[in-house]
C-alpha cells in the first residue's frame, strides 16, 4: 500500500468538484483576458494612438508577462506551497485587468497587460498542479482535460461581453474591467482548499498531509509509506530533469507546447482580425460589424468545447498520447489544406476556425497538463512554469509572425512547424492515463 492509494483510488466526491471548480475558474479568467484584446486590438491602436510597434508590443504583452510569472510563481509553488500562491496569483487578475480597462496610453495599457499576464502565467502550473495532485486516478485525465477546457468558456465570454458592449465607442474598456470583477470571489473561495498532502510529503510534513488526506478520503494512511515518498523525492535534483529517464519527456514537453502555441496563437490571435478583412471586407466597422466578429467568435469557441467534451471523455479511455497524436496531426492536416484552398468567404472560414479548434483542444489540454503527471512533487510547479514560459515564447513569434506574410502562406508555416511536432510527438510522448503520478516519474514505485 502506498500513502496516497486512498485518495488516488477514491470515488469522486463533493470535494473534488469544488477544487476542479476552483481551479478551472483561473483558466476560465486566462481564457477570457487572452480572448477578449483580440477585439478590442480592432480600435484600440485609433482610439489611444498608437505607433505600429507599441500595437504588437499591447498584443504580445500578456504573453510577455506569462514568460515571467510562470517560472517564478511554478517555483514559488514548489517552495512554499500550493495553497499559498492559489489565491494569491488571482490578485494580479482583479487589480491590472481594472487598470487596463483605465489605460489612456500606451504605457498604461501595456504595463497593466504585462502584469496582467504575470498573473495568468502563475496560475497555468498551480491549478494544472493542484488538480493533478488531488484527483483520483481513474478520473484524472477528465478532470484535468475539463479544467483547460474553461479556457474556451472564459473565449466565450468574451466574445458575449464583445457583443453586448459594442454599441458603446470604448467597449474594451468595460469588457476588461469585467474580467477583474469576476475574479474577486474566486480568490476567497480558493483559500478553502488544503495544502496538496503530496505538497507537504514532499517537504517532510507527513503528518500533517495525513490529516488532510483523512479528512478527504476518511480513513488515516500509513505514516512511514509517507515518509519513504518523502525521501525518494529529495532523492530527485533539478538537472536530473534535464538527463537520463526524464530527457526524452523534457524535450516533448518543451518542445511540443512550444511549437503548438506557435501555430495556436498565430492563428488564434487574429481570427478576429481574418474574419474582418476576408469575410467581412465590404462591410464598416461599425456596431454591426463588431457583433458579426463577436458572434462569430463565439462560434469557433463552441467548437472548442465540443473539442473538450469529446476528449474528456476519451482522455481515460484511449490516453493522453493517443489525443495528442490525433490532434497533433489533424491541426497540421488543416492547417496545410487552408493554405492551399485560400478561402475567402466568412461561413466557410468560420468553419474552418470552428474544425480547427476542435482537434486543436486535444493538444492544448494535453500539452498543459503533461508536465503535472511526468516529474515529481517537488519540481511539478517548477518544470510546469519554466514549460508554460517557453510556450509563451512560441506565442508571441506565432503572434509577430502571422502578420509578416500574407495570411495563407503563414498558414502554411504553421503546418510545417505541426508537422515537425507530430514527429517529436510520435519519438517522445508516454502513456499516462490510469497511473499514479509516483508510478509515473519513478519506475521504482
Amino acid at each position: 500500500m502506498g500513502f496516497f492509494d486512498e485518495m488516488d483510488n477514491m470515488r469522486m466526491r463533493p470535494f473534488h468538484r469544488k477544487m476542479e471548480l476552483l481551479a478551472s475558474m483561473g483558466m476560465f479568467l486566462d481564457g477570457y483576458d487572452l480572448s477578449v484584446i483580440t477585439m478590442a486590438i480592432l480600435l484600440m491602436p485609433v482610439q489611444l494612438g498608437f505607433t505600429k510597434l507599441e500595437y504588437i508590443l499591447v498584443n504580445v504583452s500578456a504573453f510577455a508577462g506569462m514568460i515571467v510569472g510562470a517560472p517564478l510563481l511554478g517555483r514559488l509553488s514548489d517552495r512554499i506551497g500550493r495553497k499559498k500562491i492559489f489565491g494569491i496569483d488571482l490578485i494580479l487578475f482583479v487589480v491590472f485587468a481594472i487598470a487596463a480597462g483605465l489605460a489612456t496610453n500606451f504605457w498604461m495599457m501595456f504595463l497593466s497587460r504585462f502584469m496582467l499576464g504575470v498573473g495568468i502565467g502563475g496560475d497555468y502550473p498551480i491549478s494544472s498542479t493542484i488538480v493533478s495532485e488531488f484527483a483520483p486516478v481513474k478520473r484524472r485525465g477528465s478532470l484535468l482535460y475539463a479544467m483547460v477546457g474553461m479556457y474556451w468558456f472564459g473565449s466565450l465570454f468574451s466574445s458575449v461581453m464583445n457583443y453586448a458592449f459594442a454599441f458603446t465607442y470604448y467597449f474594451w474598456r468595460y469588457t476588461f474591467i469585467i474580467g477583474g470583477i469576476v475574479a474577486i470571489p474566486i480568490i476567497f473561495l480558493r483559500m478553502q482548499i488544503p495544502e496538496s498532502p503530496r505538497w507537504l510529503v514532499s517537504h517532510g510534513r507527513a503528518e500533517e498531509a495525513s490529516r488532510v488526506i483523512e479528512n478527504i478520503t476518511g480513513k488515516e494512511p500509513d505514516l512511514m509509506e509517507g515518509l519513504t515518498e518523502g525521501r525518494e523525492e529529495k532523492a530527485v535534483r533539478f538537472r536530473d530533469l534535464f538527463a537520463s529517464g526524464f530527457l526524452p519527456k523534457t524535450i516533448f514537453v518543451l518542445s511540443v507546447w512550444f511549437l503548438f502555441d506557435v501555430a495556436s496563437y498565430g492563428i488564434g490571435f487574429y481570427y478576429p482580425t481574418m474574419i474582418r478583412e476576408i469575410g467581412l471586407a465590404a462591410t464598416a466597422l461599425n456596431t454591426a460589424g463588431l457583433r458579426v466578429i463577436a458572434e462569430s467568435g463565439m462560434i469557433v469557441a463552441a467548437g472548442a468545447i465540443a473539442g473538450y467534451i469529446v476528449a474528456m471523455a476519451l482522455a481515460d479511455r484511449i490516453g493522453r498520447r493517443v489525443l495528442t497524436l490525433m490532434g497533433v496531426f489533424v491541426m497540421f492536416a488543416l492547417l496545410l489544406i487552408g493554405s492551399i484552398v485560400r478561402i475567402v468567404s466568412i461561413v466557410p472560414l468560420v468553419s474552418f476556425f470552428f474544425s480547427f479548434v476542435l482537434f486543436e483542444q486535444w493538444v492544448g489540454a494535453a500539452t498543459l497538463f503533461y508536465p503535472t503527471e511526468l516529474y515529481p512533487t517537488n519540481y511539478r510547479s517548477t518544470i510546469q512554469g519554466i514549460a508554460t514560459s517557453v510556450s509563451r515564447v512560441g506565442a508571441i513569434m506565432g503572434v509577430v509572425l502571422f502578420p509578416l506574410y500574407p495570411i495563407f502562406h503563414s498558414m502554411f508555416l504553421f503546418a510545417a512547424l505541426m508537422f515537425l511536432a507530430f514527429i517529436i510527438t510520435v519519438l517522445f510522448a508516454p502513456e499516462t492515463k490510469k497511473k499514479p503520478l509516483e508510478k509515473i516519474w519513478n519506475t521504482k514505485a
